[in-house]
């Protein structure tokens, strides 16, 4: 599983380093589906990477298709993710060469934070994730009832 936070920085070639503490929940297919994604927070928006092992991505994806069924605005979203998904293998340095079009979307720097998150990893860019994990640190309270509500 996924956690943790590790702060990594993009090389010249925007090559991104899985951390050593991630590599076991990898199978043997060394590989990931990298997708853009955008959160809205606090009346902001931002955007990060979201990269899933093949695995994780089939469930997503699956998740996505039986929502397309007669419902037009699923299938928008379909298209939207998608479009914005790469597949992307992993080096035998645990490097992934992130497409461009994708490392602009998501506006990275060289400075990044990598964010685990249970079955896929989000990569930031670390001052945005700086202003983020202030904003979840003042709203813990308030979003942990999403996930256990007051009796």
């Amino acid at each position: 599983m996924f956690v943790g936070q590790h702060h990594h920085t993009l090389d010249p070639k925007k090559r991104l380093v899985i951390p050593s503490k991630f590599r076991p929940f990898f199978p043997s297919e060394k590989a990931v589906y990298v997708t853009f994604k955008t959160v809205e927070y606090s009346q902001l928006t931002t955007n990060f990477l979201t990269l899933y092992p093949p695995d994780a991505w089939y469930k997503q994806a699956s998740l996505v298709q039986e929502a397309t069924a007669n419902r037009e605005e699923a299938e928008w979203y379909q298209r939207k993710i998608t479009s914005d998904t790469e597949y992307c293998t992993i080096d035998a340095q645990w490097r992934v060469i992130i497409p461009l079009r994708l490392i602009n979307s998501a506006e990275l720097k060289r400075d990044i934070m990598i964010i685990g998150m249970g079955n896929r990893i989000e990569v930031w860019d670390a001052p945005k994730w700086q202003a983020v994990a202030e904003w979840l640190n003042q709203q813990a309270t308030t979003l942990s009832r999403a996930i256990y509500p007051k009796s």
